[in-house]
């Protein structure tokens, strides 16, 4: 299961080229993470309180899988590999992994400009795009926290920088949180998922209903396109013009004044 977590960016310092070096915390470890349970391939679940250990966390495996990794301006629509890594990756992730305290600290080099320009006018939170497997067995962190799944070989795909991340500002150049989607009302989520129904697909992933999930893979697709699928947006529709809209609205008015007219009423 592909998941993202949010960081902060904490120092940042520019090259003779115009490089940004940046030093940033991207994983925490023993914490509890709430996500809706449709995020997590639980729509039955209202959320899931998922726990990352130490142990998970701070493993050989996983730490390494922070070197040398791609570094993406917002989460890509798929995992990054080497097919579409030209296209999204802004920079990358250097060998120099850490830990620090209860993070994974890395050191990172953004080399577009873009990217550069957008942490330098506030964009400085950090979200992880990364792979894991979801083991369903309730407990408590040791802090006390109760959970539902337990995170098992966590493996990272890419550092997204965004607006906002999930894992708090902790996490930020220094994980991505838009609306969080587990502090919604009830009524306020099935209002957002309702009005996805029947609504053109290329719309209905644009919504920010699905950006906590955007950089998710789920079933071999973008995770908001399995589930605006699955909230019942109309795959065979295409996205229409201005210029379609128009040309419709002026054909329901014509249709409507010769109506009127034929009923002996006039037309506007």
């Amino acid at each position: 299961m592909r998941l993202q977590d949010k960081l902060t960016i904490d120092g940042t310092r520019r090259t003779r080229d115009g490089y940004m070096t940046v030093n940033a915390r991207v994983a925490r470890a023993d914490n509890v993470q709430v996500y809706a349970g449709w995020e997590v391939g639980k729509p039955e679940m209202q959320t899931v309180r998922v726990f990352r250990p130490a142990d998970e966390v701070f493993s050989t495996d996983t730490m390494q899988s922070f070197a040398h990794r791609p570094v993406t301006l917002d989460h890509p629509d798929e995992a990054v590999s080497a097919s579409n890594w030209r296209d999204v990756a802004k920079g990358w992730s250097d060998g120099e992994v850490a830990r620090d305290g209860e993070f994974i600290r890395v050191s990172m080099l953004l080399a577009d400009a873009t990217a550069i320009e957008a942490v330098e006018k506030g964009q400085r939170e950090l979200s992880m795009g990364y792979d894991c497997t979801l083991d369903w067995t309730a407990g408590k962190s040791p802090s006390g926290e109760a959970y539902d799944a337990v995170q098992r070989g966590i493996r990272s795909n890419h550092i997204a920088i965004v607006k906002q991340a999930r894992g708090g500002a902790d996490l930020r150049i220094g994980d991505s949180g838009h609306k969080n989607l587990a502090t919604v009302e009830d009524a306020e989520r099935r209002a957002m998922r309702d009005s996805v129904k029947g609504m053109p697909l290329t719309d209905a992933m644009a919504l920010p209903l699905y950006d906590d999930i955007r950089g998710v893979i789920v079933s071999g697709m973008p995770a908001e396109r399995y589930y605006a699928i699955l909230d019942g947006a109309n795959v065979g529709e295409h996205r229409r013009s201005a210029e379609e809209i128009a040309c419709d609205q002026a054909y329901t008015k014509m249709v409507a004044d010769l109506n009127k007219a034929y009923r002996g009423g006039g037309t506007e």
